[in-house]
């Protein structure tokens, strides 16, 4: 079997991709001041479906190959010499090894996984109520500086003789300050009660993997570096005296770090220890150091998130709390004032009442705006580490299961390879198949991403023809020795196409609608970040936007874009 690399330029994938998302590309020109030059513009969409561009080339099959692409036990095995098969023939199930010491890594890391997914969810559902709850309290202090505002209008058409009318406004405007304080300042400090008692019992549980481990004699941890073993457990003691229900804001964001720093120190200590029966270096149903290293890392990475989504709630209520009291502060002013003053001055005092008053209005409708933004960026970033891990939970919960093979051609079984051993390595050979028709042409295909088998791919023609949709039947055991490409392919094609045709291939990738994606080529790296050109009227505007992740010829932008603004080169 020939298998040969033919490489698309990333000219022709850009082209393919930026018409398959079907979004809005036209030519035009821009006008800057006195200067105009011809460009291209870009209107920003949110497709549900976002296609990665692969590559392909056509191969022939003059002898069917079949080999296994992840070891396992083979439950079953169809390779009877001179039988005849179809593509849809099952060839060999196999099915994953627990005894193997790949399978068992798998097993850890998928449960580490899954628990750090379940930490992370809780960051992300704590993160998105104190955002919606200070932005809640903006708005009320908003709402109230308006009634406040109203409350001056009124008592400017007082005589300069009322001014016990006048005094009774202030001393209003005062009590609804004290008022509303108390109660805001009451919601976020339950949001922060709510969010310790959270993160202490994840805390908890962290010191507990570290001591039912580094407490235990039989293991022999760390016996490569015992002295690293002793900073542990010193650590670890001093951290579990510090364990209080009472620390503040700052005591507490500084404990999470320094617990995080001993989950780092207990992941070095574990990799000094010696591979032992009660110890061993991966295993499924026990503790094993390579197990223990991935959880203690997990576990330091996740407090970090904690750390940093509790140093926001915190600001938060800070941030509030200080508001409240300028407020009151002028409130107590303005009384004192009007009380000191002539009723000559009053109408003055008042003027600047409201002068201040629209002030802090301009402002606090500035911290909305960056609350909206704030909130945009951040749950965007959680978000998207959510994604990451059930992503890699599906890819090793994928890697536990089963693998069904199929002849892929119609055929005759030519030779078994394998013998009546019933497990089997990756890149196993198993049998092989002599087509009926020794002209049948395969189509390889090349991704730099993992795809899951029966993934759906769109094909056309170097010519940017669409010739339709296949599956992907078989994953190949190794990679493109060039490229580090997985290698797929899709058996028995039936286009117009000749062995060593290149071919250019996409695979639907579903994204979030609330996701921004544009065209790699529209982002100008500089030194102070990254530049977008957006077009406003006929002005064009630089704006830095934030950046996540970059995917073939598209990059996701988490902020200062949004939806149908045009963008130009």
């Amino acid at each position: 079997m020939m298998k040969k690399l033919l490489i698309i330029s990333s000219v022709s994938l850009i082209s393919l991709v930026a018409t398959w998302c079907s979004k809005q590309v036209d030519d035009g020109i821009i006008s800057t001041g006195s200067v105009q030059w011809f460009t291209t513009s870009y209107v920003v969409g949110n497709s549900p479906v976002y296609p990665k561009a692969l590559y392909g080339t056509v191969i022939a099959d003059s002898i069917k190959t079949i080999l296994t692409n992840r070891g396992g036990v083979l439950e079953y095995i169809n390779c009877q010499p001179g039988k005849q098969v179809y593509k849809d023939t099952i060839i060999a199930k196999i099915q994953a090894n627990p005894d193997d010491v790949t399978y068992q890594n798998w097993t850890i890391q998928l449960s580490t996984l899954e628990e750090q997914l379940t930490n992370l969810t809780t960051v992300f559902s704590l993160t998105e109520d104190t955002f919606s709850l200070q932005k809640n309290i903006l708005q009320d202090q908003y709402d109230n500086n308006t009634q406040l505002l109203s409350n001056l209008d009124a008592t400017q058409e007082y005589s300069a003789s009322s001014m016990d009318a006048q005094q009774e406004l202030l001393q209003q405007q005062y009590s609804s300050l004290k008022t509303a304080k108390s109660i805001d300042l009451d919601k976020m400090q339950g949001s922060i009660v709510t969010a310790y008692r959270q993160y202490m019992i994840m805390i908890k549980d962290a010191l507990k993997k570290v001591n039912d481990v580094f407490s235990n004699s039989a293991l022999s941890v760390s016996d490569k570096n015992p002295q690293l073993k002793q900073q542990v457990l010193s650590d670890y003691a001093s951290l579990y005296d510090q364990t209080s229900n009472t620390m503040n804001a700052d005591q507490f964001s500084q404990y999470l770090s320094e617990v995080s720093d001993l989950m780092t120190l207990a992941a070095s200590s574990i990799t000094a220890t010696t591979p032992s029966s009660s110890l061993p270096q991966a295993s499924s149903a026990g503790l094993s150091i390579d197990g223990l290293y991935t959880i203690y890392t997990t576990l330091s990475t996740t407090l970090l998130w904690t750390k940093s989504a509790f140093d926001s709630v915190a600001a938060s209520y800070d941030s509030v709390k200080n508001t409240y009291n300028t407020q009151i502060q002028s409130a107590t002013i303005n009384s004192n004032n009007l009380e000191d003053n002539t009723a000559k001055s009053a109408a003055l005092q008042l003027e600047n009442q409201k002068a201040n008053m629209q002030l802090a209005q301009k402002t606090l409708q500035t911290q909305l705006s960056s609350a909206d933004d704030n909130q945009q960026i951040q749950l965007a970033s959680l978000k998207n580490q959510v994604l990451t891990l059930k992503q890699n939970i599906a890819v090793l919960s994928n890697s536990l299961q089963w693998e069904i093979l199929y002849a892929g051609v119609d055929g005759v079984i030519k030779m078994r390879a394998i013998g009546e051993d019933n497990k089997v390595a990756p890149n196993t050979l198993l049998c092989q198949i002599m087509p009926t028709n020794p002209g049948n042409l395969s189509l390889q295909v090349f991704s730099y991403q993992q795809l899951p088998l029966g993934s759906k791919v769109g094909i056309a023609n170097d010519q940017g023809q669409f010739l339709g949709t296949w599956i992907l039947v078989y994953e190949y055991s190794y990679r493109d020795p060039a490229t580090q490409n997985y290698i797929y392919e899709i058996p028995v094609i039936k286009f117009s196409l000749k062995e060593n045709e290149k071919v250019l291939v996409t695979s639907s990738q579903l994204v979030d609608d609330n996701q921004i994606w544009i065209p790699l080529q529209y982002i100008s790296p500089r030194l102070e970040g990254n530049l977008v050109r957006r077009k406003v009227g006929s002005t064009i505007q630089d704006v830095y936007v934030s950046l996540w992740s970059i995917d073939d010829s598209y990059v996701q932008v988490l902020s200062w874009l949004t939806l149908w603004d045009e963008i130009v080169q």
